[in-house]
């Protein structure tokens, strides 16, 4: 893609982009929309309602002391012609994910939930129990996820990161009802093996895994090799 000319230089470690990358942005956006794949444009949508406005600049993406050498990769605004299957997949996150800068927040509200199970069969006493979790009130830029989720574009992680973040229905303060409980076993399974992917990770964060304490706080900064040359 990087050779082709439709996404910028790619050996690099960051995620941040520099200041002088956002007057760039809406000609950026403006490839993008004029994208199609098939006949379809698939990110018009997105793009539409923040078309011919102001972009959002958020310190959290845009930040010149965070960029090193290179900053973040992300579309060039060149319209991709002719892409494998494969490109088209990596295009597509790049893609997404830049668009996804510019949208509004995602609007959530964090749920306690805490409640009592009664059972006048047996005669115990009530069970309690609680749960928390998030009622998304707004999705805000994560329309440009649940989109590739539904088409299975998304990596295993971010969908596990999902998982973990547990959203509840709405409950009313006093509500009762019928509920069934059920009990599943499950077994413990050990961590996977490596692959290429989980190794350049490991090696770029290695000092997760250095027990000492100096040595932890001395690598922290710090991976084994540099973007281009850990593969």
């Amino acid at each position: 893609l990087y050779e082709k000319k439709y996404t910028t230089y790619p050996r690099v470690d960051t995620q941040y982009l520099s200041d002088d990358i956002y007057p760039k942005c809406p000609q950026t956006l403006n490839g993008l929309y004029q994208t199609k794949f098939g006949g379809i444009a698939p990110y018009a949508e997105f793009i539409r309602p923040i078309g011919g406005k102001a972009l959002k600049k958020s310190k959290r993406v845009f930040d010149t002391s965070k960029v090193t050498d290179h900053h973040a990769i992300i579309p060039t605004g060149v319209i991709p012609q002719n892409l494998s299957d494969a490109e088209r997949n990596v295009f597509d996150l790049v893609a997404r994910r830049f668009i996804g800068v510019f949208l509004p927040d995602c609007k959530f509200s964090t749920t306690t939930v805490l409640g009592e199970v009664k059972s006048d069969d047996i005669g115990t006493d009530a069970i309690e129990f609680k749960v928390t979790g998030k009622e998304i009130l707004d999705p805000g830029w994560r329309v440009v996820r649940e989109k590739a989720d539904s088409k299975g574009d998304n990596d295993d992680e971010e969908k596990k990161a999902d998982d973990e973040e547990r959203t509840l229905p709405t409950f009313v303060k006093g509500e009762s009802g019928d509920h069934k409980p059920t009990l599943s076993e499950k077994w413990t399974t050990p961590p996977p093996y490596y692959n290429e992917a989980s190794l350049l990770r490991a090696m770029e964060t290695a000092g997760k895994f250095v027990e000492d304490e100096t040595l932890r706080a001395a690598m922290k900064e710090n991976g084994i090799g540099r973007p281009s040359s850990r593969a």
